[in-house]
């Protein structure tokens, strides 16, 4: 279990190091972040598609040039004050060009494809964003933070996150609870490894029972649910979902039908941003109780407020 939570840390040093050494806003291919449009200055009128880029940018000081957010954008609470463009997936090209931005942050892949190319047709820069892994994060807050000229708090971002997180590795108590993470509940969906969620489990002193499964959000059945016989079940209860108990078959899980449910706080574990360690230590207090409250005290999900620097 340490030498688990050891290698992804592992991971993310190396992800930082190669990130700073090499990504810029255009860079394509492969990687977590893909930019099109011209080069120029720092971005000063930016439209985030991604409610964790909007609390990114806040965080690196970069807030005041935020001219645009997606609905669910409302963290930190000054996001509100931000003009609403609707949704991030397959959004309103009208509504976006209509805040005049200089850049468009958007979700990567086939959905927001033709809108990116559009922007880019028009001379807008975009910068279309993988955001499932904790590698992601780094890579992404770096990605943010050379968009608008804001690099060396983007760094500092990056260590803050990496620091509170090898803080919390360190305080893990032992041994691992065997979880199972209710993402949906009909059909069942849960987390596999491809989700930043399994690696937090795992900093969280936790056993992901479908952390076998590649996809970040695969579908599961209640058979297998049953067959991984978790010790724990955890739930968000996002959208007004109902918990476990009670659902119809649910009942044939063991840990259901022992009360071994518990809930956690949706808005801050289902958002990869910067108040990821703050999402592992709630994490941690639902697996482990008192004793992770006693070994984790300390933390904050108050936002992060750092100034831009270059």
């Amino acid at each position: 279990m340490r030498s688990h939570g050891a290698r992804i840390l592992g991971t993310l040093a190396l992800v930082a190091g190669v990130a700073t050494a090499m990504w810029t806003v255009a860079r394509g291919g492969d990687g977590a972040a893909a930019g099109s449009g011209p080069e120029s200055a720092p971005a000063r009128r930016v439209v985030s598609l991604i409610p964790a880029a909007t609390e990114i940018l806040f965080a690196i000081g970069a807030g005041d040039r935020l001219v645009g957010r997606t609905r669910w954008g409302l963290h930190p609470p000054e996001a509100a004050a931000v003009p609403d463009v609707g949704d991030g997936i397959r959004p309103s090209l009208e509504a976006v060009l209509a805040r005049e931005p200089d850049l468009v942050v958007l979700v990567a892949g086939s959905d927001n494809r033709g809108v990116a190319e559009r922007l880019g047709a028009l001379g807008v820069r975009t910068l279309a964003l993988t955001h499932n892994t904790l590698g992601d994060l780094e890579r992404n807050v770096l990605a943010l933070g050379a968009a608008v000229g804001c690099g060396g708090s983007a760094e500092r971002l990056v260590r803050r996150i990496r620091d509170d997180l090898e803080r919390l590795a360190a305080s893990r108590p032992g041994p691992p609870v065997r979880v199972y993470y209710d993402v949906w509940s009909e059909p069942p969906m849960t987390i596999g490894r491809g989700s930043y969620l399994d690696s937090l489990l795992t900093l969280a002193g936790a056993e992901n029972v479908f952390g076998g499964l590649a996809p970040p959000s695969p579908q599961v059945s209640i058979e297998s649910i049953v067959r991984a016989d978790p010790d724990l079940v955890l739930y968000s209860g996002a959208g007004g979902a109902e918990g476990p108990v009670g659902r119809p078959r649910w009942e044939h899980v063991p840990a259901v039908a022992r009360g071994r449910v518990a809930r956690i706080d949706g808005d801050l574990v289902g958002r990869l941003g910067p108040r990821v360690a703050e999402a592992a230590r709630e994490l941690a207090r639902a697996v482990h109780g008192s004793d992770a409250e006693r070994r984790t005290s300390g933390g904050t999900a108050e936002p992060v407020r750092l100034p831009c620097a270059p």
